[in-house]
């Protein structure tokens, strides 16, 4: 099954973590489009997270090498050059994204996190998305992450009820992250929950909301 109707769609992920904890699930069950996800740094706040010195990278590696061989291999997961945001400056980020990515890939999808979101980095990843889109017609979806704020409002939501378990089973080989409370169980099924979606029966959601949407396959 496709996403959206989507051939191949690149994934902006500020952190390593963001795109597996925001749409791990969505991922799996569309396997017919294929994901790029990009890992735009290593990990942390240069100078000020405790996990700066540590690089994350592999963590997303390991969190994709759990699901059983061919299950993924719709996935390919890319590290960008460097390992801060401090060491590049918006339109050098842009312009590597698009010259290394955007250009080289008929891409007619981009997922990047909620503009709504108390954390910058994910805001400043959310200010790609125009720029990038700009020439093509490449719809942009926005996913949830640990910090989105209330005030954002999804308009699609996937079951994925089905995978859970996986779902957090694999999100354990993110051991920096484990001692954070929103790495907890209880955590994790709050975020995976909405209540227009369980009134209706569906208890396990991702959630993103669609900003742009081109149908422009033609057969």
């Amino acid at each position: 099954m496709k996403f959206l109707n989507l051939e191949k769609v690149l994934c902006l992920s500020p952190h390593p973590d963001d795109v597996e904890i925001g749409m791990m699930g969505t991922i799996f069950r569309h396997g017919e489009t294929k994901f790029d996800i990009l890992c735009l740094t290593k990990g942390g706040a240069k100078g000020y997270d405790e996990t700066n010195e540590l690089d994350r990278r592999k963590e997303v590696d390991n969190v994709w090498d759990f699901w059983k061989p061919g299950v993924t291999d719709h996935v390919q997961v890319h590290h960008s050059k460097y390992d801060y945001f401090e060491d590049c400056t918006e339109p050098g980020w842009i312009n590597y994204i698009e010259n290394e990515f955007i250009k080289k890939h008929d891409y007619d999808g981009l997922f990047i996190p909620t503009k709504e979101d108390s954390m910058f980095e994910h805001r400043f990843v959310n200010g790609f998305g125009a720029a990038l889109c700009r020439f093509s017609p490449i719809s942009i979806i926005e996913y949830h992450t640990f910090s989105s704020l209330n005030s954002w409002q999804p308009n699609l939501f996937v079951d994925i009820q089905s995978i859970y378990h996986e779902k957090w089973n694999s999100l354990q080989a993110f051991k920096s992250q484990s001692h954070k409370s929103y790495f907890k169980r209880k955590s994790l099924d709050a975020f995976h929950s909405n209540f227009q979606c369980r009134k209706r029966g569906i208890h396990i959601i991702e959630q993103f909301e669609l900003i742009e949407y081109y149908e422009s396959r033609i057969l």
